[in-house]
């Protein structure tokens, strides 16, 4: 049986892998994140500004928090056979 603290446990490890996700630059070098890109980087005269997409930052945690769920799930039930 999952408990709802290991689901929060596992949405704050996911707000910390979004975080971290946010240095990982893209190959063209104009976008920001892993898996999605949810921030890139204008520049307009001289300044470099970097433009954020909240949807795109939610859509990032949603998709770690429901990996780390899966993660802790399978580990929790089937490896450590824990209650």
């Amino acid at each position: 049986m999952v408990r709802i603290l290991s689901l929060l446990w596992t949405f704050v490890a996911s707000f910390v892998a979004s975080s971290v996700s946010f240095f990982y630059i893209r190959a063209d070098g104009t976008k920001h994140g892993f898996p999605f890109s949810f921030a890139k980087e204008v520049a307009t005269d001289g300044s470099i500004q970097i433009q954020y997409s909240l949807w795109s930052y939610v859509f990032d945690v949603v998709f770690w928090w429901f990996l780390f769920s899966i993660l802790m799930i399978v580990i929790k039930n089937y490896v450590l056979e824990v209650d």
